[in-house]
């Protein structure tokens, strides 16, 4: 009886020891998320500029400046490696979600699943400022990034996103371009 508790005591142990060593194994990286897009040069152009100026804390200051104004906290800046990394954290308040919520949670109330859907809460848009000096010494390329974050009621991201919109990218550009009075160069 003693040798059949410690058989199985044994035969738990090592089932507990390969589950852990097997979790601590670092997972296969899927080939997609390795390989550029078809998107990747499109999107390059639309968030990088070129700048006719070696002064790259010039850009940065500047650049700084003009996050700010758009609303954004600069988190971190590294002006002696070219980065700027700042965000801005909102409250979404979407009426039609919510009278989507309701309608979801009356229609399944009345099939007696009562079900709220959840909605988008919080969003939080991160920002990175990178510059870097150009193969021609008297250039340096900026480059502009923005992802976006969105929480639901439930405070679970709902979405996670790399932000496209020509607009943003155009305005801080001009704006910098106007900071520091030098023409933009789109790529």
């Amino acid at each position: 009886m003693i040798s059949i508790c410690m058989a199985l005591r044994k035969s738990l142990l090592l089932f507990v020891a390969v589950a852990a060593v097997s979790g601590c194994a670092p997972q296969q990286i899927p080939k997609e998320a390795l390989q550029f897009s078809q998107e990747s040069p499109e999107l390059r152009r639309l968030q990088t500029r070129r700048f006719q100026t070696t002064d790259e804390q010039r850009l940065l200051t500047a650049g700084a400046g003009i996050l700010q104004e758009m609303g954004f906290a600069i988190d971190t800046r590294e002006t002696r490696l070219g980065v700027i990394a700042g965000s801005k954290k909102q409250s979404l308040d979407s009426l039609g979600e919510k009278a989507a919520s309701f309608a979801v949670a009356v229609l399944t109330g009345q099939l007696g699943f009562p079900y709220g859907m959840p909605v988008s809460k919080d969003e939080l848009v991160k920002v990175s400022l990178v510059t870097r000096p150009s193969e021609n010494p008297k250039d340096t390329f900026v480059r502009l990034t923005l992802q976006r974050v969105v929480w639901n009621s439930e405070d679970k991201v709902r979405s996670s996103e790399l932000l496209k919109e020509p607009e943003v990218y155009r305005q801080f550009f001009e704006g910098l371009g106007k900071a520091v009075s030098l023409e933009v160069h789109e790529l």
